[in-house]
Formats: C-alpha cells, sequence, structure tokens
C-alpha cells in the first residue's frame, strides 16, 4: 500500500470504528438497563440504538454524524480490501 493511502486507512479506519462502537456502546447500554430492570422490551438493538440518537435534542445531526462515520468505515473496508495482503 502506498504511504500515502496507508495514512488515509489509518484515519479512515479510526473515524469509522468510532461511530461504529457508539452504536454497539448506545446498544449495550439499553442491554444492560433491560437487564437491571428486569424488562426485556428495553433491550433493542441497532434500530432501537438510531432511534434513540433521533429522539434526542440535536437527532438529526447526530445521525448525519453516524451516518458520515458509517460511510467512512466503508471507505476503509474497500481499501482493506484492495491493498491487504494476507
Amino acid at each position: 500500500m502506498p504511504r500515502r493511502a496507508g495514512s488515509v486507512m489509518d484515519r479512515l479506519g479510526l473515524a469509522g470504528y468510532l461511530a461504529r462502537g457508539l452504536i454497539a456502546g448506545l446498544a449495550g447500554v439499553f442491554l444492560l438497563q433491560a437487564a437491571v430492570t428486569f424488562d426485556p422490551d428495553k433491550a433493542g438493538g441497532i434500530d432501537a440504538t438510531l432511534r434513540a440518537f433521533a429522539d434526542t435534542p440535536a437527532g438529526p445531526w447526530l445521525l448525519a454524524v453516524v451516518a458520515l462515520g458509517l460511510l467512512l468505515f466503508a471507505g476503509y473496508c474497500f481499501g482493506e480490501a484492495r491493498w491487504r495482503r494476507t
């Protein structure tokens, strides 16, 4: 992989994994909340997590940031597919 592409890939991977981590972390919070309250209806997956993001005052902006992060992760995955050597 060229040096410049490696630098871009590092940044794409960092931003993408941060977005994925944010979604997974909040889904984990929902799971813990359901476990503590003994209410399985409070547990939610990615769809419930994104709906919770949308319900915040900064909902549309937060969803846009998460969507951008996931697009950056997609770019990282394409780059990994292009330059990965096994």
